[in-house]
């Protein structure tokens, strides 16, 4: 698809007047922003990188909207943390002294631009979780696994899954230690819900890991909520998570609604890969106003062109998730939504940067569509200036005609034939000799 023809709403731009099922409640109790903080300014490509639980564990403050309109911070707690550079899982102890209870289990954004390429290249495989997760998690590569049908018509739950999310996750929940990790945190906070959260690579493994500990623990209250998520999985995996989360999955898009009368367009990455589904309730995060919006059109995909590449930078970031949620938790306690720098960014300086090339990449296309425009009321001119030039001619012959007729002179009349080109056109294309554009009339 063409990015411009696709990534946007075509459909009348009414907001939402609150989120489904239960999110409402955590947007306004501060869970929501809290889970995004937690995602990306403490995850392992920024504040926490080296952050590592210990006795005592360590502290992060997060401050949140009050309805007031000044801020509040709440302390969340690391319990633990597990994976390697390019898959990485904390898991945080909501503050409980704000009657937070809450176990966070945030993914970290994608760390390398290789990433990208793995995650486009990667096949599906069939995994089938197990109670054993901890040690293992059961997968087949095509050739080996036994079919999708003996595998349903045995009883067990197939979740297809990008190769490279289950490679990741395969390690996490065994080898690094999260399914250890995690079990024990339910054991201990038996009265906790569990959010699992994340952005762009993390928001995937978010969805990915939700689902597969949710259909092994089905005793356990799990959430999701995730930012400007890619595509992991097909439709079967889809109506999989559906049946397992329902209405506790809540995937956020950031978008934007460009100059007056503009259409609604959104972040290209969550139509990629090509060839995967998204999940359900998506739901558009307008990143200017932190209003929210349906997404009538969440099964579109994505081919990363230059307008695609420019709405990346423009609203995949977490910069933009930032503000957006924080303006949308303000708008939700019914305040006016904040304005400016917030102060728990997660880097400046690459955010300057990324800043310069959106502002670049934006007065370069509106240049071209200033361009375009005029050339338009240009072309637009020079037609209407010869429509009114023959319109003159023609009525300056048919004045004269009409005087000399009613002269009553015998001599020559001059008329224009107005359908002289069509006849012309018409006698050239059957072979017939065209006839003059002027004709003589005698009396």
């Amino acid at each position: 698809m063409n990015a411009d023809d696709e990534d946007e709403e075509t459909e009348e731009d009414v907001p939402l007047s609150r989120l489904p099922g239960p999110w409402q409640e955590l947007m306004l109790n501060g869970q929501l922003l809290t889970a995004l903080i937690l995602s990306t300014s403490y995850s392992e490509k920024y504040k926490g990188r080296h952050l590592y639980p210990g006795d005592p564990s360590p502290k992060v403050e997060v401050r949140l909207p009050t309805p007031s309109g000044t801020q509040r911070s709440v302390f969340s707690r690391l319990l633990h943390r597990s994976g390697n550079k390019e898959a990485v899982a904390f898991i945080w102890l909501g503050d409980e002294t704000a009657d937070d209870k809450t176990l966070y289990v945030a993914f970290s954004p994608m760390r390398y631009r290789s990433q990208f390429f793995k995650i486009y290249c990667a096949a599906m495989v069939q995994d089938v979780p197990s109670e054993d997760m901890g040690k293992h998690i059961s997968f087949w590569q095509s050739g080996d696994r036994p079919t999708a049908g003996a595998l349903l018509s045995s009883g067990r739950t197939v979740l297809p899954i990008s190769a490279y999310v289950h490679g990741k996750l395969r390690r996490m929940w065994s080898q690094q230690g999260l399914w250890k990790g995690l079990t024990e945190c339910v054991e201990k906070y038996p009265s906790h819900k569990i959010i699992f959260a994340g952005i762009s690579h993390g928001a995937a493994l978010a969805q990915a890991a939700a689902v597969q500990f949710r259909l092994c623990r089905e005793d356990v209250d799990v959430y999701v909520v995730t930012w400007n998520a890619y595509r992991w999985t097909d439709s079967h995996g889809r109506r999989v998570a559906e049946g397992t989360l329902g209405d506790k999955l809540l995937p956020f898009v950031l978008s934007r609604r460009g100059e007056s009368k503009a259409t609604r367009y959104w972040d290209s990455v969550t139509g990629f890969p090509r060839g995967y589904k998204a999940l359900h309730n998506p739901i558009l995060l307008d990143a200017d106003t932190g209003h929210l919006y349906e997404h009538t059109a969440p099964e579109k995909t994505s081919n990363f062109g230059a307008v695609a590449m420019m709405r990346f930078f423009e609203l995949h970031f977490a910069r933009c998730a930032l503000i957006a949620t924080k303006k949308c938790m303000a708008l939700a306690l019914g305040q006016t939504a904040p304005e400016g720098e917030e102060s728990y960014l997660v880097a400046p300086v690459a955010e300057r940067l990324q800043e310069s090339l959106i502002s670049t990449g934006d007065k370069i296309v509106k240049r071209g569509h200033s361009v375009r425009r005029q050339a338009s009321a240009e072309i637009a001119s020079v037609r209407t200036r010869i429509t009114n030039a023959s319109e003159d001619i023609r009525q300056k012959a048919e004045d004269r005609f009409t005087a000399l007729r009613s002269s009553g002179n015998s001599g020559t009349a001059i008329a224009i034939v107005e359908d002289a080109e069509d006849d012309k056109g018409d006698s050239v294309h059957k072979g017939k000799k065209p006839r003059p554009l002027l004709r003589r009339l005698a009396w």
